[in-house]
C-alpha cells in the first residue's frame, strides 16, 4: 500500500510526458506545413528564423531531454511565434492566439504560477511592441496590415487580459482541486496503509500466540504420552520437572503433593538448583496462607503471580533470586486435589490467562499420572501382601503334611522305579534340605538339588552319573534347576488340587446332611439324625447333642435336659 501513495504524481508524469509527446509531433507536421510559405516569403530574417525554431522543435521532439526542457521549448516557441506575429500584423494578426497557447501551455505543463509569468511577459512585450509600433520606432513588417490607433491596442490587450485572466483562475482552480482531491486520496491511502499495517500487526499478533500454544499443546501432548510409561511416583515425578522445563524453558519447575491430612503442600519433584535445595531442607508451604501456592492448593483455581503491573508480588525466596513471574495449577484428579504444578520464569511477564488454559491440561494430565501411580503402588502392595499371605499359608500347610506323613522317597534306575524304605538321608541330600542350595558330590558325578515351594525347602533331588561318564556342565545343572522348579509348583499344584477336593467334600457332605435334616418332621428326628451324620461323618468322634429345658435358667445346676448321644464309631 505504501508504494501505491505517490502513484498521482506518477500518473501527473505520464500524462505531462504523452502530453508533450503530442504536442511536439503535432508542431513537428504542422509547423512542416507552416515552413513552406515561411521559406518562400521575401523576409530572409523571418524565414531563418523559422527553420531554426523548426530545428529547435524536431530536436525537442526526438532527443532524449527531460520534459522540463521539452516543455520550456514548446513554450518559449509558441511565446516567439507571439512576438513574431506582433512585429508582422501588430495587433490583427495571430500573435494574441499564440500568447494564450503559450499561457495555456505554462499552465498545463508547469502550473498555474508559470501561466501568471508568461501572461506578465507577453503584457509587457504587447505594451513595449506597441508602444514602438504606435510611436513609429518600428515598422510592420507587413505593409498591407494598418497600425491601428492606441484604442485599437488598449482593446484588444484588454481581451487579451480578460482572456487570460479567465483562463488562468480556469486552470488554478482545476489545479486546486485537483491538489485537494490528492491531498484527499493521500490521506486515504495513508490511512489505509495505518490499517492495513495495525490489520498485519494484529495477524502476526494472533498468529505468534497461535504458533505458541499449537507448540504449547503439541509439548503438552508429548510429557503426556512420556510421563504415563512411569509406574514408580518418584521418577514420574522427577521427570515431568525435567520434561516441562526442557519443553517450556521455565528456569524453575516444582511439584508439591499433599500430605495426608492435606495441610501442608510438601516439594516433592524439581529441576533447579534452587529447587533441589528446598528439597533438601523439607520445603513445605501451609495450605490456604503461604504463598500462591498454598492459595491454589486450597481454592483449586490456577493464579497467576507477576512482578510488575498494579497487581504486583514481590518474590523473596533466596533460593530462587531470579523469579519475575510464577504460576501455580492445581493437581486433581477425580474431584481430589493431589497437589500443585508450579513454574517460575525469568521475564517478568511470562504468563498470559491463555497459558493457564493450556498448562491445565497438563496439570490434569499429570494429576492423572499420579493418581494412577499410587494406585499402582497401592495394588503392588496388596499383591505382594497377598503373596506373602498365600506363601505363608503354603508353608503352613506343607509343614503339616511334612509332620502328618511318613517320608517319601523313590529311586530311579532304569527301567525301573522303587520307593526307598530307608528312614536315613543321604549326606547330600541332607545337606542340600538344609542349606536350600545345590550339592555337588566329591566325585563330581552326582548332584543334590533342592526342591523349593515359595522358599520352604520341601525335599531334594539327587542325580548321579555313571563312572565312565564325565562331570556336571552348567547346562546340565540349569536343567536340573528348572526341573526341580517344575516339580515343585506341580506338588504345589497336587496340594491345591487335595485341597478343593476335601472342600468339595466337605461342601457336599454338609449339604448331604442338611438335605436329610431338613427331610424330617419332628423335633427328635432333627436331632437324631442331626447326630447320627456327624457320627457317621466324622470318624473316630463320639458325639453328644444336649438340649437343655427352661428350668436351666433357673437353676443351672439341675440337669433336667434330654441328651442324645451317638457312640464312637470305629
Amino acid at each position: 500500500m505504501e508504494q501505491q501513495i505517490p502513484g498521482f504524481e506518477y500518473i501527473n508524469t505520464k500524462w505531462r510526458t504523452r502530453f508533450l509527446r503530442a504536442t511536439l509531433i503535432g508542431a513537428c507536421i504542422f509547423g512542416l506545413i507552416a515552413l513552406v510559405p515561411a521559406i518562400t516569403s521575401s523576409l530572409v530574417v523571418y524565414s531563418a528564423l523559422y527553420i531554426i525554431a523548426y530545428i529547435v522543435i524536431l530536436l525537442a521532439t526526438f532527443l532524449p531531454v527531460h520534459d522540463n526542457f521539452k516543455a520550456g521549448t514548446l513554450i518559449a516557441l509558441v511565446y516567439f511565434l507571439s512576438v513574431s506575429g506582433i512585429t508582422e500584423t501588430g495587433v490583427h494578426g495571430s500573435g494574441r492566439l499564440f500568447l494564450l497557447g503559450a499561457i495555456i501551455l505554462a499552465c498545463l505543463l508547469f502550473s498555474w504560477k508559470a501561466g501568471w509569468w508568461v501572461f506578465a511577459a507577453g503584457m509587457v512585450t504587447y505594451i513595449i511592441f506597441g508602444w514602438l509600433i504606435l510611436g513609429g520606432r518600428l515598422t510592420l513588417s507587413n505593409p498591407r496590415v494598418e497600425v491601428g490607433n492606441l484604442e485599437l491596442w488598449i482593446s484588444n490587450l484588454s481581451t487579451l487580459l480578460l482572456l487570460s485572466v479567465l483562463i488562468i483562475n480556469g486552470i488554478r482552480l482545476s489545479q486546486s482541486q485537483y491538489d485537494e482531491s490528492e491531498r484527499r486520496a493521500l490521506s486515504f491511502f495513508k490511512d489505509l496503509a495505518d490499517e492495513r499495517k495495525t490489520l498485519e500487526q494484529r495477524i502476526n499478533e494472533r498468529t505468534q500466540k497461535l504458533d505458541k500454544r499449537t507448540s504449547q499443546l503439541q509439548a503438552v501432548a508429548d510429557i503426556g504420552k512420556s510421563i504415563t510409561s512411569y509406574r514408580n511416583l518418584s521418577e514420574l515425578l522427577e521427570q515431568a520437572s525435567i520434561l516441562i522445563h526442557e519443553n517450556f524453558g521455565y528456569y524453575h519447575v516444582g511439584i508439591f503433593l499433599l500430605d495426608e491430612r492435606k495441610e501442608y503442600a510438601i516439594l516433592t519433584a524439581t529441576n533447579s538448583e534452587g529447587g533441589r535445595r528446598m528439597l533438601e531442607k523439607g520445603h513445605q508451604l501451609k495450605v490456604g496462607e503461604t504463598g500462591i501456592v498454598g492459595y491454589v492448593s486450597e481454592s483449586l483455581i490456577a493464579r497467576i503471580a507477576l512482578d510488575v503491573g498494579n497487581d504486583a508480588v514481590f518474590f523473596n525466596n533466596p533460593d530462587l533470586p531470579s523469579t519475575r513471574s510464577e504460576m501455580a495449577l492445581p493437581l486433581v484428579a477425580s474431584g481430589q486435589i493431589l497437589g500443585v504444578l508450579d513454574v517460575q520464569s525469568t521475564e517478568p511477564r511470562a504468563f498470559v490467562e491463555d497459558d493457564i488454559n493450556t498448562l491445565q491440561i497438563l496439570a490434569e494430565q499429570l494429576a492423572v499420572a499420579i493418581q494412577n501411580a499410587n494406585l499402582f503402588s497401592e495394588t503392588a502392595k496388596a499383591l505382594e501382601s497377598t503373596r506373602a499371605t498365600y506363601g505363608q499359608l503354603s508353608r503352613e500347610a506343607w509343614n503339616k503334611i511334612l509332620r502328618s506323613q511318613e517320608r517319601i522317597g523313590f529311586l530311579a534306575t532304569p527301567p525301573a522305579t522303587v520307593q526307598i524304605q530307608n528312614e536315613l538321608l543321604e549326606s547330600n541330600i541332607t545337606k542340600a534340605i538344609e542349606t536350600g542350595d545345590l550339592i555337588l558330590g566329591a566325585d563330581g558325578l552326582t548332584i543334590s538339588v533342592p526342591v523349593k515351594i515359595r522358599g520352604q525347602v520341601i525335599g531334594a533331588i539327587r542325580l548321579k552319573k555313571s563312572e565312565i561318564s564325565e562331570a556336571w556342565t552348567q547346562d546340565e545343572t540349569n536343567l536340573a534347576i528348572s526341573l526341580s522348579d517344575q516339580l515343585s509348583g506341580a506338588l504345589e499344584s497336587a496340594r491345591l488340587y487335595r485341597e478343593s477336593q476335601q472342600r468339595a467334600y466337605r461342601e457336599s457332605l454338609v449339604s448331604d446332611i442338611s438335605a436329610r435334616i431338613n427331610a424330617s418332621a419332628t423335633r427328635d428326628a432333627i436331632i437324631r439324625e442331626t447326630v447320627q451324620e456327624l457320627g457317621q461323618s466324622l470318624l473316630n468322634t463320639s458325639v453328644t447333642f444336649q438340649l437343655l429345658d427352661q428350668s436351666y435358667s433357673e437353676n443351672q445346676a439341675d440337669d433336667t435336659g434330654r441328651a442324645v448321644k451317638v457312640p464312637l464309631n470305629e
